[in-house]
């Protein structure tokens, strides 16, 4: 067609069907590379990510891998929680563009409060709450605990919303310690960490006795 100044081949618009990763971290650090798939990407075709609020994020580098395929790079950070979800757009030189809407998350990894290790020692006729697991996230998304592998002591339960483990343990015949692996859940992400709870007999002294009495 002829534009007022010079004849123009007549272009069909980018079709963009999918993007990967469609979640980033953006407390992660670094670049995250974008793999879009769809159809009639042109040579020197530019992406742009649009948030929710009109802000337009423009990736450092974009590859045209062929008609069907770009990779677009960009710093993680980038991304804000509060401006999710993103759209995807893809834009040939002829100014014809595709939009995918509402394709990428921002959702970071729970991060542990609670240390390591052993996070209780008690005895078998111990009752109540014996210990807390606690994690925050940093997008505010509500924590939910699990078990992942292992297990807690017999008689013990984990609350899945407090972190909260109580209960009153099985009786053992000597120093039993029981580790097991917690995991946090926000959103989508998870984050794991190893912990032990050690339950001791009633009469146990901590030196390895039970507390009877010899003859």
């Amino acid at each position: 067609y002829y534009n007022g100044t010079a004849w123009i081949a007549i272009d069909s618009p980018p079709l963009v069907s999918s993007v990967s990763p469609t979640d980033v971290d953006s407390n992660a650090g670094g670049n995250v590379t974008f793999t879009i798939t769809g159809e009639r990407f042109g040579i020197g075709a530019t992406v742009k990510f649009l948030s929710n609020t009109g802000t337009v994020l423009t990736p450092s580098s974009v590859t045209r891998v062929n008609a069907t395929q770009l990779t677009a790079v960009i710093a993680r950070n980038s991304f804000v929680n509060a401006q999710e979800p993103y759209d995807v757009q893809v834009t040939n030189t002829s100014g014809l563009s595709s939009v995918l809407a509402d394709q990428i998350n921002v959702d970071s990894n729970p991060t542990w409060n609670t240390s390591a290790g052993t996070i209780a020692t008690i005895r078998e006729d111990a009752t109540g709450t014996h210990a807390t697991l606690s994690a925050t996230d940093a997008d505010g998304d509500t924590i939910v605990y699990s078990i992942a592998s292992g297990s807690l002591p017999g008689g013990l339960s984990l609350n899945s919303s407090t972190g909260a483990i109580s209960g009153d343990p099985t009786n053992v015949s000597a120093s039993t310690t029981s580790t097991f692996n917690a995991r946090a859940t926000a959103n989508s992400k998870t984050t794991d960490r190893t912990f032990a709870i050690v339950v001791n007999p009633t009469n146990y002294f901590g030196d390895g006795s039970d507390g009877a009495l010899s003859t």
